[in-house]
């Protein structure tokens, strides 16, 4: 309920100025009871009202009461009008949308209540609702539903920069896709096993294609080069533990439309290595392995396995910086005069959670392979999918393990979770962060874990 409330909410927001007026909260608006929009639609109404009767007489409404307008996948009347019957009109196609002059009413009977939601963009309209009640019983009025008030930002940045706004068309499209999603977000809510929230986030406007297509990768493929396996240290494993907490981690990037997941995970793993081994935490360039590792295919996927040997061929990578993030394929710019870090090998880590853990308090943030089927409307909370929702074996997005927590629960122990830095920016999830069940290797987390080298 709550998150069909928001809905409502967001689109008195953002909808376009063909869409949108004054719209009190929760997107319901007042209507002059002698607004054109009102009068038509009470027309199509008293019509398919008399379609629905076997009267001989037509009935015909005299007076609107209340009106409202509300924004859902269209617009939602809500109107009231006093309703008699007219001797004059027969009720037949003949008099169909006949006036009050030619069809004038003898007697009043009702007051009737219509709903009606209008598609323009689709021309249709369609007669959701009606109650009629006689004049002495009670009057009948819209409802006037209040919201509380919702983080307005989240919805702003998330169609503020649409190239759609002014597109009618295309607005419709995202308007019906956005819609679907939200069911979708509420399925995912329900069946998840965790505390995640699911719902409202800058990628609700996209189709599961192109949300793959433009911040996944079509598959994780197969390292084209061989790692050797660390040894995991035997020392004691702290209940929680956060590299961001030792000043290792740099700010969340985003890495916008383009399918480099794999090189941000590969800078984040170096930036935390350069910053452990060498005292120095330095924001590095994804743009560099973009353009520069032939091996792998920049905008359309690659692999941080491959992308430690490509560096170590390069001879390092420059700061983010001097070689900027473009979200685009470009030509190779890189100057091995201006590298900033190096690294000497890598190195691959075990599967096993226990050991995953041990190897990160003791080295360093992890870079992982994971499935992000449940990561396009994830808001919060410790993620717990389904093996059947997030298939550990089809690895789509590359992230970066930069810690680990337990969050208090009913039962002993509480749950364990990983603390996953993203490339979506910050406005997404928990704060550009996914939280996600540590202990059954969760949507394959556990399946492709390596680490740059620096000695």
């Amino acid at each position: 309920m709550a998150m069909a409330l928001y809905f409502v909410f967001l689109l008195a927001v953002i909808a376009p100025p063909y869409l949108q007026s004054e719209a009190s909260a929760g997107g319901i608006e007042e209507r002059k009871l002698n607004d054109p929009d009102v009068l038509d639609t009470l027309d199509f109404a008293m019509n398919e009202f008399n379609a629905m009767q076997n009267n001989l007489y037509r009935m015909m409404a005299t007076k609107v009461k209340d009106a409202t307008s509300q924004l859902v996948a269209g617009q939602k009347f809500c109107i009231v009008a006093e309703v008699g019957v007219s001797r004059s009109c027969r009720n037949d196609e003949k008099h169909k949308s006949a006036s009050l002059d030619r069809c004038p009413v003898d007697t009043l009977e009702m007051q009737c209540k219509f709903e009606v939601l209008n598609v323009p963009w689709e021309k249709r309209r369609e007669l959701l609702n009606h109650q009629c009640v006689g004049l002495k019983e009670r009057t009948l009025s819209c409802e006037r539903s209040k919201l509380p008030k919702a983080d307005q930002n989240v919805v702003k940045e998330m169609f503020d920069e649409k190239p759609y706004l002014n597109d009618k068309e295309e607005y419709a499209k995202r308007f019906a896709i956005f819609q679907h999603n939200l069911v979708k977000a509420r399925k995912m809510q329900e069946m998840d096993k965790g505390s995640a929230k699911y719902g409202v986030t800058v990628f609700s406007d996209l189709t599961e294609e192109e949300f793959k297509k433009y911040y996944r990768m079509p598959g994780w493929g197969k390292p084209l080069y061989e790692m050797k396996e660390v040894e995991i240290p035997n020392i004691d494993v702290p209940k929680a533990f956060d590299w961001r907490d030792k000043g290792a981690v740099t700010p969340v990037k985003n890495q916008g439309q383009c399918g480099s997941c794999w090189a941000f995970s590969t800078t984040g793993n170096i930036e935390g290595q350069w910053k452990i081994k060498k005292g120095q935490l330095v924001s590095l360039s994804e743009q560099e392995l973009v353009d520069c590792d032939k091996v792998d295919q920049g905008c359309n996927g690659g692999l941080p396995s491959n992308a430690y040997k490509q560096i170590i061929k390069l001879g390092g990578l420059e700061t983010e910086k001097e070689y900027p993030y473009e979200a685009a394929d470009e030509k190779c710019k890189f100057k091995k005069s201006e590298a900033a870090v190096y690294i000497n090998s890598s190195v691959s880590i075990p599967k096993d959670e226990t050991k995953m853990a041990a190897w990160l308090v003791a080295n360093g943030p992890i870079s992982i392979g994971i499935n992000a089927n449940m990561m396009q409307f994830y808001m919060g909370g410790v993620s717990h999918p389904w093996k059947f929702f997030c298939d550990p074996s089809e690895l789509d997005h590359g992230v970066l393990i930069v810690g680990y927590g337990v969050e208090k629960g009913w039962f002993y122990g509480g749950t364990p979770y990983w603390i996953i830095k993203n490339s979506w920016g910050e406005s997404w999830g928990e704060k550009g962060y996914y939280l996600i069940y540590r202990g059954d290797g969760s949507c394959g987390l556990n399946t492709m874990c390596t680490s740059a080298v620096v000695d």
